[in-house]
């Protein structure tokens, strides 16, 4: 069958042919996405909710009775190592600036940022990279980590600031930081989405 085209390629069943426009994908919702049943192998759309492209296509397979089981889920069309937020923070608790998909919030109990992703989106440590860079004057002696914090069905990430310098003065936790600016970047490392 041809759209456009009166020599529809013989090996294809549907043959758009040569045209200035482009094709428009269904574009659903990640909950009308979930919905579609049954999912059929191939289908692809775009992904309203997440902004890309999405595939029902094979992610891993089970074992069972030595036997390997494929499991089929909705994936991005380009999978692997990619950027999902990034951020610029100060170490006073005051965020400057940031994509939309994560909150950043100040822990003052604990001296630390709380990271955490909207949902349905997680932080992992042992998949996920936080690239912390100073930014700005008195950012160069600063120390910076991060961690991983599981409440419950929740992942966050902290990020801790801490002055090198004034702990050798011997400065109170809370003393031991002065303003500075920080950029983050969070890298998803895994080959399938959250």
């Amino acid at each position: 069958m041809g759209i456009g085209t009166t020599t529809p390629g013989s090996s294809s069943v549907l043959d758009i042919g040569p045209s200035a426009k482009p094709v428009v994908l269904p574009r659903l919702t990640s909950v009308q996405m979930n919905a579609v049943n049954p999912p059929v192998e191939g289908m692809m759309l775009y992904n309203t909710t997440e902004k890309h492209l999405d595939g029902y296509m094979r992610n891993s397979s089970l074992s069972f009775n030595g036997f390997d089981i494929p499991v089929y889920r909705w994936l991005p069309a380009s999978t692997g190592p990619r950027m999902p937020t990034w951020s610029v923070v100060d170490s006073f608790a005051a965020k400057i600036s940031g994509s939309n998909i994560h909150i950043t919030t100040w822990d003052a109990t604990n001296n630390w940022y709380r990271f955490s992703l909207s949902h349905p989106h997680k932080y992992y440590n042992d998949s996920m990279l936080m690239v912390i860079t100073p930014a700005g004057n008195g950012s160069g002696d600063q120390a910076v980590s991060t961690g991983e914090l599981i409440e419950g069905a929740s992942r966050y990430a902290s990020i801790k600031f801490t002055d090198v310098s004034r702990i050798a003065a011997n400065y109170n936790t809370l003393n031991a930081r002065r303003q500075s600016g920080f950029h983050f970047v969070l890298y998803d490392l895994r080959k399938q989405p959250y």
